[in-house]
This record gives C-alpha cells, sequence and structure tokens, in this order.
C-alpha cells in the first residue's frame, strides 16, 4: 500500500481546485449551440420587439443581416453561428430577461385570445346559457348586446351574415376581456 506525504496530498488538492473551473468540450458546443439558438430567436423578433432587448450596435446589425439573408448555401447557419461568437463575447443575462418578457407577454396575449375564441363559440353554439355564464364570470360584459348579437347569428339568412355576427359578439368579448 502506497503511503502519500502531506505535500502529496496538498499537491493533489491544488489539482482538483483548478480544474473546477474546467469545462467539457462538449458542455462548450451546447452553450454554443444555446446562443445560435438565442441568435435565431433574436432574428425571428420584429422592430418593435428588438427596441425591448438591450444590444449593441454589432448585435443588431448581425441581427438585421441574418433578417435578410436566405438560407442558400449555408449562409445563414454560417450568420448565426457568428451570432453565437457575438453573444459569447457579451454578457447575454439581460438579453435573455428581455426575451422571456417579451415571450411572457406573447403568451399572455395568446392566452387572452383563446379565451375570446373560447366565449365566441361557446356563445354562438349555445347561446344564452352561454352568454350567461360569461357575463358571471365578466361582470362589465354587456349581456344585452351579447343576446341581441346572439339572436340576430340565429335568424341571419346568408352565412356571410352569420359571420358577421359571430365577428360582433367577438370584438363584444374582446373589448372587456382586453381591459381585464
Amino acid at each position: 500500500m502506497k503511503h502519500q506525504t502531506e505535500a502529496q496530498i496538498s499537491d493533489d488538492q491544488n489539482d482538483i481546485d483548478e480544474n473546477e473551473d474546467w469545462v467539457s468540450k462538449s458542455q462548450l458546443k451546447r452553450d454554443s449551440k444555446d446562443l445560435q439558438s438565442l441568435g435565431k430567436k433574436l432574428a425571428s423578433f420584429n422592430a418593435e420587439q428588438l427596441a425591448k432587448v438591450p444590444l449593441n450596435d454589432k448585435m443588431l446589425d448581425a441581427i438585421e443581416l441574418a433578417q435578410k439573408l436566405s438560407s442558400k448555401r449555408g449562409a445563414l447557419k454560417r450568420h448565426f453561428q457568428f451570432i453565437g461568437k457575438i453573444l459569447r463575447s457579451i454578457d447575454v443575462e439581460p438579453i435573455l430577461a428581455a426575451v422571456q418578457a417579451i415571450e411572457d407577454t406573447d403568451n399572455s396575449g395568446k392566452l387572452i385570445f383563446k379565451k375570446m375564441e373560447y366565449w365566441r363559440d361557446r356563445i354562438v353554439t349555445e347561446g344564452d346559457p352561454a352568454i350567461d355564464e360569461c357575463c358571471d364570470k365578466y361582470h362589465n360584459m354587456d349581456r344585452q348586446k351579447l343576446r341581441q348579437l346572439s339572436r340576430n347569428l340565429k335568424k341571419a339568412p346568408s352565412e356571410e351574415k352569420k359571420i358577421r355576427f359571430a365577428r360582433q359578439i367577438f370584438q363584444e368579448i374582446q373589448a372587456v376581456l382586453k381591459i381585464s
């Protein structure tokens, strides 16, 4: 059995401490892919959304070019690799926070839209019971107007008029749900 001296144990401990900062090549590749994905997400944003993200001029120019490039012969793929390289040189935490805030806002908008569609569909198919339930849930909903639109929808002679009344029901629901 081999015995180690205290000096050897201390050297071994120093080697372990130095290796704590070591990152595998696979992890570096995963990080690089994540940054490229972030670049793709940023390139999919419109100008209004990009204005909310704290990006430097170099990054904004790179994103603008990515939005113009087509995917011919791998140019876009190489450009996203370049965007990943730029992102590696800057602090991405504020960018990630801004992207998350934009996505959360986007998701809440989609959720509200789904609610509006849900209530419109129920009112169109069920009529007064759905209107009563909707008005109980949202107190500032105009019950009388919804009932009138629902009756007009049922009596509509053509498909075009039915679509028009269904849109009006949707707009009435939208006016209330956008506020709340």
